[in-house]
């Protein structure tokens, strides 16, 4: 872990030796900081724009699957891909500023390990030497230890390196504030100092221009404040406040730094995006209307093609099938044919009745009537059910003939040709017509 320090320390003591200032070296760490992940903020700033022009279409969704929430998250998800949109996105990147300032906390809090790249003999070493010229000894155990000592280092440098050759001279200095020390509210009711007061200033700075900051990445991105968004808008500036009244004024000079430049950063990322979003947008459409037409028109031809085909039998229909038709066929014009050569011959077709197959349990109680009696019950029950479902019924029928057409065109659509299952379904339809209520017509051959 110590290791992944190392790169933030050695980048930070560049840029002091660079500018000799401390406090500059700060601001344009947190630059190059945001330089390095440019492209990566390029990219949430991208995907927090797609969604938030998205907005609309998620509330229709809303309001259309208000009721189901597995649909709704399915059109979710499906809307997202086709815009390319991923949820996350956003999210991720915007997290990464937080790692970075808690590895620069540890570089300010320990120089000596970071900066000086002193072992801990050697700060034991120092803190003899700083002993020995009259300071009071420093706990190297404390959180700001190294800190103190380099303080002392910096007042004492000539001493302590004809010691430790290693020690480099650091001034914590930065417009009259010390950057080490940590910011503190008390003074208001002690001894007022502006060392004091403009500490305490830089915390409340660094919570303002977070608030700000997020404002203007909201604006940029063309997303509009949400209940789900007003605990992200305080998190940012309440994170800050804490972390300045705990941490060295240092991390607070940074926090400030990094909200000015990612206020810049925003603001031409959100106009170059807008426009590359805009172009994006009207070739979606265009695609999109190209696409429908080309879906409208294979409609018009699908729709041809089946009432073409509505009354040709289809080749690839199975021989079982063709079979089983046209043996139902023949027993139902045998039927016919024996009942119009009785009808000639003036004998009424024989009607089986109920009763006839057992006469021997005929009681006292007989009934020669009972059987139509219950059979017109009977007639009414059902006829009073149908009534009350027909209408779902109807409404089942429809939706599942439209989706069954859905699926016909689509398979239309990838192979160009009518799908024969529906024709098949067709005769399947034809042969239980066939069974239940076929017309009449002429009998067999062999019997005329």
């Amino acid at each position: 872990m110590t290791y992944i320090l190392y790169p933030f320390a050695w980048l930070l003591r560049v840029l002091y030796e660079l500018f000799n200032s401390y406090g500059l070296a700060l601001i344009f760490f947190a630059l190059v900081i945001k330089v390095i992940l440019l492209y990566f903020s390029a990219k949430s700033k991208k995907g927090m724009m797609k969604t938030s022009r998205l907005q609309p279409k998620i509330k229709e969704l809303e309001k259309r699957y208000a009721g189901n929430k597995e649909k709704y998250n399915e059109e979710l998800q499906k809307l997202y891909k086709e815009n390319d949109v991923k949820m996350m996105s956003g999210c991720i990147w915007s997290l990464i500023p937080l790692p970075i300032l808690l590895a620069l906390y540890n570089v300010i809090r320990q120089p000596l390990t970071y900066m000086m790249h002193l072992s801990q003999d050697q700060i034991r070493t120092v803190s003899d030497v700083i002993t020995k010229l009259g300071y009071g000894a420093v706990d190297l155990k404390g959180a700001y230890s190294e800190i103190a000592l380099a303080q002392r280092i910096f007042e004492n440098f000539d001493a302590v390196k004809a010691v430790v050759p290693n020690v480099m001279r650091l001034d914590f200095t930065f417009l009259g504030l010390n950057m080490a020390a940590v910011p503190d509210y008390k003074f208001i009711f002690g001894n007022f100092s502006l060392e004091a007061f403009g500490l305490f200033l830089i915390p409340i700075i660094s919570a303002v221009l977070a608030w700000v900051s997020t404002k203007v990445s909201m604006i940029g991105s063309g997303s509009k404040e949400q209940e789900t968004m007003k605990g992200m808008t305080l998190m940012a500036p309440l994170m800050s406040l804490w972390i300045g009244f705990i941490m060295p004024a240092g991390l607070g000079v940074y926090w400030i730094a990094t909200s000015v430049f990612q206020m810049i950063q925003d603001f031409f990322l959100g106009r170059y995006y807008s426009k590359v979003l805009d172009k994006e947008d009207a070739a979606r459409i265009e695609r999109q209307r190209a696409l429908e037409e080309e879906r409208e028109r294979k409609r018009i031809e699908y729709e041809r093609l089946k009432a073409e085909n509505a009354n040709q039998r289809n080749k690839n229909t199975s021989k079982k099938k063709v079979q089983a038709v046209e043996r139902l066929e023949a027993e139902r014009k045998e039927a016919e044919y024996e009942k119009k050569k009785l009808a000639e011959k003036g004998i009424a077709s024989p009607e089986k009745k109920p009763d006839d197959d057992r006469p021997f349990a005929r009681g006292r109680a007989y009934d020669p009537s009972r059987y139509a009696e219950v059979q017109k019950l009977t007639r009414e029950k059902e006829e009073i059910s149908s009534g009350e479902n027909a209408e779902k019924s109807a409404e089942a029928a429809a939706e599942e003939a439209e989706r069954k057409d859905k699926e016909a065109f689509e398979r239309f659509l990838a192979t160009g040709k009518i799908d024969d299952d529906s024709e098949d379904d067709a005769e399947d339809t034809a042969s239980d017509n066939i069974l239940s209520d076929g017309e009449a017509s002429d009998g067999p051959a062999d019997k005329k």
